[in-house]
């Protein structure tokens, strides 16, 4: 699936654009991973863009979360592992290569990277991984961020914090200006 049609898939299914700019902040994270670990970027973004792809039906439903964007997913003929890994960042069962693994992680730390951002005039320019560092410490910031998500990416997808961060905030820059950034 092209990127512009994944796009306009995730305009028709979300009912927020909250939703949609967050969406597209777990694709930038998600491609930047991809780069980092030299897997295939397209399909690690295209999990990214549709990992919460039915957030706004299924946000009281944790059981029904992803299994619903599956559903649309599987009848849009989008890729299997896409489709897994979507299921994967609500569902453990899912967690079966490193790209079902690593989503989970990128949700978390685009949502604290999307704070830290609206906070700064600049926003994602010039952003630091020390400043995103003690915004992570914070619990009173972003407080619906997991923060257990953004420590465990060591133990589950083998980069260390600081580099994790920097590689998300190269992500996010990447979309910024698409999400008012």
């Amino acid at each position: 699936m092209e990127r512009a049609e994944a796009v306009a898939l995730c305009r028709a299914k979300a009912e927020k654009e909250t939703t949609v700019r967050h969406l597209i902040s777990v694709e930038g994270v998600m491609r930047a991973l991809a780069r980092r670990f030299g897997e295939d970027e397209e399909l690690w973004g295209l999990t990214g863009l549709f990992h919460d792809l039915d957030q706004d039906q299924t946000h009281d439903d944790p059981e029904r979360h992803a299994r619903l964007a599956a559903e649309w997913l599987r009848e849009a003929g989008v890729d299997e592992r896409v489709v897994n890994g979507v299921l994967a960042h609500a569902h453990d069962e899912f967690r079966t290569d490193l790209m079902s693994r690593a989503v989970r992680h990128a949700d978390a730390v685009a949502g604290l990277l999307v704070a830290a951002a609206l906070v700064r005039p600049e926003k994602t320019a010039g952003m630091k991984v020390s400043s995103v560092k003690k915004k992570l410490k914070e619990k009173a910031f972003a407080p619906g961020v997991d923060r257990e998500e953004i420590l465990g990416v060591e133990s589950s997808i083998g980069l260390p914090l600081d580099e994790f961060l920097a590689v998300g905030i190269q992500g996010l820059q990447s979309v910024a200006s698409e999400i008012g950034m």
